[in-house]
Protein backbone atom coordinates (compact mmCIF):
# COMPACT_ATOMS: atom_id res chain seq x y z
CA UNK A 1 0.00 0.00 0.00
CA UNK A 2 3.06 2.43 0.79
CA UNK A 3 4.79 1.59 -2.36
CA UNK A 4 1.40 2.29 -4.41
CA UNK A 5 0.92 5.58 -2.57
CA UNK A 6 4.60 7.00 -3.26
CA UNK A 7 4.43 6.09 -6.40
CA UNK A 8 1.32 7.99 -7.16
CA UNK A 9 2.35 11.03 -5.66
CA UNK A 10 5.93 10.86 -6.62
CA UNK A 11 6.03 9.54 -10.22
CA UNK A 12 1.70 9.75 -11.67
CA UNK A 13 3.14 8.43 -14.92
CA UNK A 14 4.41 4.66 -13.51
CA UNK A 15 1.57 2.48 -13.58
CA UNK A 16 1.31 -0.82 -11.98
CA UNK A 17 2.20 -3.56 -14.51
CA UNK A 18 0.22 -7.39 -13.85
CA UNK A 19 0.86 -8.69 -17.15
CA UNK A 20 4.20 -10.45 -16.01
CA UNK A 21 3.96 -12.89 -13.41
CA UNK A 22 7.40 -14.44 -11.85
CA UNK A 23 6.82 -17.30 -9.01
CA UNK A 24 10.23 -17.35 -7.96
CA UNK A 25 10.02 -14.20 -6.93
CA UNK A 26 7.76 -11.89 -4.91
CA UNK A 27 7.58 -8.15 -6.09
CA UNK A 28 5.46 -5.01 -7.75
CA UNK A 29 6.49 -4.08 -11.26
CA UNK A 30 5.85 -0.23 -12.19
CA UNK A 31 6.35 1.32 -15.82
CA UNK A 32 6.11 4.42 -17.20
CA UNK A 33 5.90 3.99 -21.00
CA UNK A 34 6.35 7.69 -21.80
CA UNK A 35 10.16 7.44 -20.87
CA UNK A 36 11.02 3.91 -20.56
CA UNK A 37 11.68 3.04 -17.44
CA UNK A 38 10.62 0.32 -15.68
CA UNK A 39 11.10 -0.25 -11.54
CA UNK A 40 10.80 -3.38 -9.16
CA UNK A 41 10.33 -3.39 -5.91
CA UNK A 42 11.09 -6.69 -4.68
CA UNK A 43 9.02 -7.82 -1.79
CA UNK A 44 9.77 -10.33 1.61
CA UNK A 45 7.49 -12.83 2.75
CA UNK A 46 6.32 -10.34 5.18
CA UNK A 47 5.24 -7.81 2.08
CA UNK A 48 8.72 -5.98 3.11
CA UNK A 49 10.45 -3.79 0.39
CA UNK A 50 13.68 -5.16 0.29
CA UNK A 51 15.19 -4.39 -3.01
CA UNK A 52 14.36 -1.49 -5.45
CA UNK A 53 15.62 -2.29 -9.40
CA UNK A 54 15.07 0.63 -11.66
CA UNK A 55 15.75 0.12 -15.65
CA UNK A 56 15.50 2.81 -18.07
CA UNK A 57 16.67 4.13 -21.44
CA UNK A 58 19.70 6.29 -22.20
CA UNK A 59 17.84 9.28 -22.78
CA UNK A 60 17.11 9.52 -19.16
CA UNK A 61 21.25 9.21 -17.74
CA UNK A 62 21.63 13.06 -17.44
CA UNK A 63 18.35 13.30 -15.07
CA UNK A 64 18.70 9.98 -13.35
CA UNK A 65 22.32 11.01 -12.25
CA UNK A 66 21.48 14.51 -11.57
CA UNK A 67 19.03 13.42 -9.60
CA UNK A 68 20.84 11.16 -7.38
CA UNK A 69 23.74 12.88 -6.63
CA UNK A 70 20.90 15.88 -5.29
CA UNK A 71 19.02 13.51 -3.33
CA UNK A 72 21.90 11.37 -1.89
CA UNK A 73 26.00 11.38 -0.96
CA UNK A 74 27.88 10.16 -3.81
CA UNK A 75 30.31 7.60 -2.36
CA UNK A 76 31.58 6.04 -5.45
CA UNK A 77 31.69 7.01 -9.17
CA UNK A 78 28.33 5.60 -9.76
CA UNK A 79 27.36 4.73 -6.05
CA UNK A 80 25.47 6.61 -3.63
CA UNK A 81 24.35 5.86 0.37
CA UNK A 82 21.68 7.66 2.43
CA UNK A 83 19.88 7.03 5.94
CA UNK A 84 15.83 7.11 6.33
CA UNK A 85 14.55 6.44 9.82
CA UNK A 86 17.56 5.10 11.20
CA UNK A 87 18.18 2.80 8.11
CA UNK A 88 21.26 2.79 5.81
CA UNK A 89 21.20 2.39 1.88
CA UNK A 90 23.43 2.05 -0.88
CA UNK A 91 22.59 2.79 -4.49
CA UNK A 92 23.90 1.88 -7.46
CA UNK A 93 24.13 2.63 -11.00
CA UNK A 94 25.41 -0.01 -13.44
CA UNK A 95 25.42 0.68 -17.40
CA UNK A 96 24.49 -2.18 -19.40
CA UNK A 97 24.68 -2.65 -23.25
CA UNK A 98 20.68 -0.96 -24.06
CA UNK A 99 19.72 0.46 -20.91
CA UNK A 100 20.85 1.05 -17.71
CA UNK A 101 20.28 0.06 -13.90
CA UNK A 102 19.66 1.86 -10.47
CA UNK A 103 19.45 -0.26 -7.68
CA UNK A 104 18.67 0.45 -3.86
CA UNK A 105 19.22 -1.81 -1.54
CA UNK A 106 19.39 -1.62 2.58
CA UNK A 107 22.53 -2.10 4.08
Amino acid sequence: VEIAALMKTSNPDFKLDKSAVNHTFKYLKYVDKITEQTALFFMSDNDICTYVRWMSDYSNLNDMIGMLNRKYKKTGTNSWSFAEKGEKFTVTLVEDEWYFTVSYRKD
